[in-house]
């Protein structure tokens, strides 16, 4: 029979194997929890990252304008309800704001920054007293993000089919001539004086001895004197930030109106000639932002019948580009409203009326013209361009995702 301090030594040998499970368990507890717990965690400051990145790029593309650029952040933030709201993520809180940033100019800001914040509750840390988890995580975006100097010709369509409908009947409020020049005045509003010039060229053309601002005909393509640059490469249209007025290129671009047929060639041509005058600046990049509504239909007749001026006016802008793109300008196009009147806007002509010979449309003319797929933006119904320009304004400064310790 077993003594009582047999008796006593099994029992104490009992009561360290359960203090030994016990501690075991809380340790394969803390294990769990940091492989389910913290993993979840981590997965959840993943997804809460690029939705960050993606609000705040999103925000930069509308800068300057502060409100629009907080506005589209917050509707692609991660927010119960925005574009980038993820189903594995808990409740996101967002707080997006604009800001200055000292790597490139900024009127009246150039950056935005988006700080989202979300719980994550845990299942098995709680044993070790920790409930949840908060994630938080920023981003800054800039736009413009670099000084880099341009040399910068708009050009714009300013042909009859601009004050009319989508289905060809007339316009009085021109309103596809109104979308075009706001787009423009929103491109100019983006731009820096101190660092980028900007010429204006249209298309029909101004005949000579008529102002810039007349109703233009298809007839000004006729005159070898005819003016497709209607303003010349200058830095006075902004004053302290805010948009000058009384300068050329402001006050032209407001008072354009539509009239004539189209042709492409001879527009970019000049634009290029424009950039390439004593008004360019050596070493400078070139950069030319096309604008059309439809397939060109016509081209000078001081060129022969047989010219593809004449003949293959949309192929011979795509020739006309493909030089200049040669000479290291950087072309971005707009094709708009392309599919107006039954398509027919679409359908590039001759100036006969026939098709044009191999088969072109507007839309691969100007996609063919633009430097590359991403220079060529297609907007195939009418509305409003200023996202548009914008873009092509932010693109052209850089927009990017800058570190967050950048001043």
């Amino acid at each position: 029979m077993p003594s009582m301090r047999t008796l006593l030594r099994r029992n104490n040998e009992n009561g360290q194997v359960f203090v030994f499970l016990a501690v075991t368990l809380v340790v394969l507890l803390g294990s769990a929890a940091l492989v389910i717990d913290v993993g979840r965690a981590f997965l959840a400051k993943r997804h809460l990252q690029a939705s960050a990145d993606a609000a705040a790029t999103a925000g930069a593309l509308e800068l300057p304008d502060p409100i629009a650029a907080q506005d589209y952040a917050l509707n692609y933030s991660g927010r119960d309800g925005a574009k980038n709201d993820n189903d594995k993520l808990p409740s996101v809180s967002t707080v997006v704001i604009t800001k200055c940033l000292s790597l490139a100019p900024c009127s009246p800001v150039n950056a935005v920054q988006v700080e989202q914040t979300t719980i994550v509750p845990t299942i098995f840390a709680k044993v070790l007293g920790i409930d949840q988890f908060t994630i938080k995580a920023k981003a800054t975006a800039c736009s413009p993000c670099s000084s880099k100097p341009l040399d910068i010709m708009l050009v714009l369509d300013r042909t009859g089919s601009m004050c009319q409908f989508s289905d060809g009947s007339s316009d009085p409020a021109c309103t596809d001539l109104n979308n075009a020049r706001n787009g423009l005045i929103e491109f100019v509003q983006y731009m820096d004086p101190a660092i980028h010039k900007i010429g204006f060229t249209v298309f029909p053309p101004r005949r000579s001895g008529t102002s810039s601002c007349s109703t233009p005909q298809s007839s000004n393509y006729n005159y070898s004197t005819s003016a497709y640059t209607i303003v010349q490469l200058s830095n006075n249209y902004k004053v302290d930030g805010n948009l000058n007025e009384s300068s050329s290129l402001v006050s032209t671009i407001r008072c354009q109106r539509g009239g004539g047929s189209t042709a492409y060639a001879n527009a970019i041509e000049h634009a290029q000639a424009e950039l390439q005058s004593s008004r360019g600046r050596p070493g400078v990049q070139n950069v030319i932002v096309f604008f059309s509504d439809g397939a060109a239909n016509t081209g000078p007749n001081y060129y022969s019948s047989t010219s593809p001026y004449r003949r293959q006016p949309c192929r011979q802008g795509v020739n006309s580009a493909g030089v200049i793109k040669g000479q290291g300008t950087l072309i971005y196009t707009i094709g708009y409203d392309l599919d107006a009147n039954g398509g027919t806007a679409n359908v590039c002509k001759s100036y006969t009326g026939a098709n044009e010979s191999p088969a072109i449309t507007a839309y691969d003319a100007l996609r063919l013209m633009a430097t590359n797929g991403d220079t060529f933006f297609n907007r195939p119904n009418p509305g409003d361009l200023t996202r548009i320009y914008t873009q092509i304004a932010a693109e052209i400064g850089g927009t990017r995702l800058v570190p967050d310790d950048t001043s």
